[in-house]
This record gives C-alpha cells, sequence and structure tokens, in this order.
C-alpha cells in the first residue's frame, strides 16, 4: 500500500500565481533502498512576506480521482493538520477545494462525486473565501508521491459600498450586481449561470448616506459585461441605475463601489469601482442621470443604463419617463428651451376615510377640504409640494397610460378603482376606466387618491 499526501498551499495574488507552502516530510529508510509504507507529513504555514494575505481558506477538501472514479475524499481541517491518503499504484487526478464547509455548502461524496460535480450553497447561506486548485500525481509501487498544490481564489470580495446624498424619504437602497456564476465545481471551474446577488445598505445616521454592513464574497461574472445596478426606493417605488462594467470584474479582486446621488434637473448618479488586487490597482469610474448614460473617460471602456425613458431634446424629463420618483404625465418646454412645466403623478396613493355623507361635511366644505389636504400629504413626495386631485381630463391621461404607469411604479394605479378628482372646486369620483361617465358626488370612505401636481423647472 502506497501514501499520497497533499498539502494545501497559501493563496496567490489574483488567483493567477500560487505561493507553495513548505513541506516538512519524515520518511522512514527501511533497508534496502526500499521505501516501503512510509509515511509523510505535510504541515502548513502562513506565507513569507505578503502575511495573512497569504492564507488558505480552510476547511480544505480533497478529492482524489482515478479516472472518472472518484478514489478518496479527505479534508484538512487547519493549518497544523497532516493528511495521509493511502492509494494503490496508478496515475491519479488531485482536486482540492478551499472554504467550502460543509455547514454552508453541499459537499459531494466519494460515492457521487465527479469532477463536475457542484458545491452548492445550502439555502439562506452566503459565500466564502472559496479557493481551489488541481494536480496531477503517479504513484509507484513502495514509492511515496508529494503533491504541493497551490490554491487559487475563486471570489471576489464586495468591499465597501456606499451611496452618498440619497434623498431622506428612500426607505430602501440596495447594490444588485449580475451576471454571476452560482456554484463551484469539484474540478475548480464554475458552473450555473446569470445568478445575482443583492447586497442591502443601512442608512446612517446622517439619513443621506447608505453603506453595507459587512462585506460579501461572490463567485465572478458568469458573461460579460457584468453590470452594477444601483437600487433606490422613494415613495414605493424602486428606480435601477445600471453601469455595465465590461470585463473589470474578476476572481481575486476587492471591490469598492462609491455613488453619489444627485438631486437636480433630473437625478446624476456617480461612482467609482474600485478593484484591488494582490499586485496593484485599477479604478473604473461611470456616470449616468435621468436624460441618458456616458461612460466617464478613464481609458477602461464600458457602458451605462437606466431603466428610464431618455429626456426630450432640450434635455428634460420627457412624457412617460420619472422626475424625482414621479411619472410624467405631460411636459411643456419654454420657447427658449431653457426651463419645462412638468406635470407629475405621485408614485403613492391612499384613500379617503370617510363617505361623502359624513356628518362632519355636511354644511362644513372646508371639513372635506381640510381632510383631503391630510390624505394628499400621506401621498406626498420627498422634494415636491403643491399636490392636488387631478381633474377629469388628468384621469383620462392617466387611464390611456395606465400599463407604462404601472410598469414604473410598484404600488398599482387600478382600472377599476374609483378616484376622487376635482371638477372646478367640486370633489367628485369616478371608475378610473369609465372615461365617457359622468362624476358623482356620494363617493365612499374607499375612494382612492392619488395627487397630481405641477412643477417648473429651468436648467442650471
Amino acid at each position: 500500500m502506497k501514501n499520497l499526501s497533499l498539502f494545501a498551499s497559501a493563496l496567490a495574488v489574483l488567483g493567477l500565481t500560487a505561493c507553495e507552502k513548505t513541506l516538512v516530510d519524515d520518511i522512514a529508510d527501511v533497508g534496502s533502498g526500499q521505501v516501503e509504507n512510509s509515511v509523510l507529513q505535510v504541515r502548513t504555514r502562513s506565507g513569507g512576506s505578503l502575511g495573512d494575505e497569504a492564507t488558505v481558506a480552510y476547511p480544505v477538501t480533497v478529492y482524489v480521482f482515478q479516472g472518472e472514479e472518484c478514489q478518496a475524499v479527505q479534508t484538512i481541517g487547519d493549518e497544523g493538520q497532516t493528511l495521509n491518503i493511502p492509494l494503490t499504484e496508478g496515475t491519479y487526478s488531485v482536486y482540492a477545494v478551499g472554504g467550502a464547509s460543509a455547514l454552508d455548502y453541499v459537499l459531494p461524496d466519494a460515492d457521487d462525486a465527479t469532477v463536475t460535480s457542484a458545491i452548492v450553497l445550502k439555502e439562506g447561506k452566503t459565500h466564502g473565501d472559496l479557493m481551489a486548485a488541481s494536480a496531477t500525481a503517479t504513484l509507484t509501487d513502495g514509492g511515496t508521491n508529494t503533491v504541493t498544490l497551490g490554491m487559487t481564489r475563486k471570489t471576489m470580495l464586495i468591499q465597501d459600498v456606499t451611496i452618498k446624498k440619497v434623498p431622506s424619504a428612500a426607505t430602501a437602497v440596495s447594490v444588485t450586481i449580475a451576471p454571476l456564476w452560482q456554484a463551484l465545481n469539484v474540478s475548480g471551474t464554475y458552473s450555473t449561470t446569470n445568478g445575482s446577488s443583492t447586497i442591502s445598505l443601512t442608512k446612517q445616521e446622517d439619513g443621506r448616506t447608505w453603506q453595507n454592513a459587512a462585506s460579501a464574497y461572490l463567485l465572478p461574472p458568469s458573461s460579460q459585461p457584468a453590470s452594477v445596478s444601483v437600487n433606490i426606493t422613494i415613495g414605493g417605488m424602486t428606480k435601477t441605475y445600471t453601469y455595465s462594467c465590461s470585463d473589470q470584474l474578476e476572481a481575486g479582486y476587492k471591490i469598492n463601489i462609491d455613488g453619489t446621488y444627485t438631486e437636480a434637473v433630473g437625478v446624476n448618479l456617480t461612482g467609482t469601482i474600485t478593484g484591488a488586487t494582490w499586485l496593484g490597482e485599477r479604478t473604473i469610474s461611470f456616470e449616468f442621470d435621468e436624460n441618458g448614460s456616458s461612460a466617464a473617460d478613464d481609458g477602461n471602456g464600458g457602458d451605462n443604463g437606466n431603466n428610464d425613458t431618455p429626456g426630450n431634446a432640450e434635455d428634460f424629463p420627457a412624457v412617460g419617463s420619472s422626475y424625482q420618483g414621479c411619472y410624467v404625465l405631460k411636459s411643456i418646454v419654454a420657447d427658449d428651451g431653457q426651463s419645462a412645466e412638468l406635470t407629475l403623478l405621485s408614485p403613492n396613493e391612499t384613500t379617503i376615510g370617510k363617505a361623502y355623507n359624513d356628518a362632519s361635511f355636511i354644511g362644513h366644505p372646508e371639513v372635506l377640504e381640510a381632510l383631503i389636504d391630510e390624505k394628499l400629504a400621506e401621498a406626498d413626495v420627498d422634494g415636491i409640494s403643491d399636490w392636488r386631485l387631478p381633474t377629469y381630463d388628468e384621469l383620462n391621461v392617466i387611464y390611456a397610460v395606465l400599463d407604462a404607469i404601472n410598469d414604473t411604479f410598484e404600488s398599482d394605479v387600478s382600472a377599476s378603482g374609483k378616484y376622487l378628482y376635482d371638477a372646478s372646486g367640486t370633489v367628485l369620483f369616478r371608475i378610473l376606466s369609465q372615461t365617457t361617465a359622468d362624476g358623482f358626488d356620494n363617493f365612499g370612505a374607499t375612494a382612492r387618491i392619488r395627487p397630481v401636481t405641477t412643477v417648473s423647472i429651468t436648467k442650471d
């Protein structure tokens, strides 16, 4: 019986260069120049001048194949552990996966493992610092073969994510990276394409800055270009701004995302992604806004995009686009092209809460007016004021583009909903889809209020 002993070495920079660990061996000579049943002791240690940058992610699970058949599976639990695998004479393929604990991953065993078996995350778990290595070993009768495996990092680290100057009304901010590989195979290759990972951010004390609470290890993009999307939820509506970052996201990189949200004519979002390797650093810059996108001139290429309809020729928000989280129902640009008047539909709606014949309303129109003002405030949007009930004609416009509005808003406008409107100072209601029906004043407590407003904006 022969011994094949395996050693997992330190991590190399960018997963491209392996840093070997020292072997401590003690082979007993049993006489006549033959080595039989000898034991090779293998220990690991931190790697030289790279310090803690050159550690190995434990546990390391080692798979030994002869042809297509898995002969053995063993685990190195920590740096000081010795690994010995007895095998018969022959040639073997050896694969090692580091950082995949059985607590977090489903690991194939010797009975069912193949070189393409996927090491899959368990439900609710997140990736760790995954590493992999492979080698070929030939054992002769009565001999010992020592294999040194140089571990390569298979993940990228999303380290710091900060989005600044977010409107105070935002209720959630996150960053999504896609498309990603979803699993690592025994052989160290990837499998299962088109995954994504969303990192939720937490509002900081200043109320305008959102940051990640912890770093995240992710498998690299499954195809290029990869994208980084910033998702900002305001008033129940989530807007997504996406940057196409070419082939810059790779395993072995530390990624920092730093964005700034600017409230102006349209919305501008600028940011950088910094990929810091153990041997160097690379910066990618991008910027995009409501009216279109363009890459910063950093020599790296790349493209940008967002999910809004581009603005009109005068660079003002166009009908059907979004402005400050609201849907643009109408956009009238002044003749000089320096200003525009926008009619906006709120992403929020509420109900009146009292019927038309409530005792407090009878003979007291000011009470109804005050209640409507209160309800309009409940559907408010940060940075936009002077909300009012829509007119009958504005309800017709809303119904005509209902599908586009509901594609934009999370809080749908209902075709069968009963909406209040302003008929020259009289509060009436109608079912939205009944565009030719007369209004009614006998609204119930569940009648809906979806505010509109008109704002004027000018170029800087």
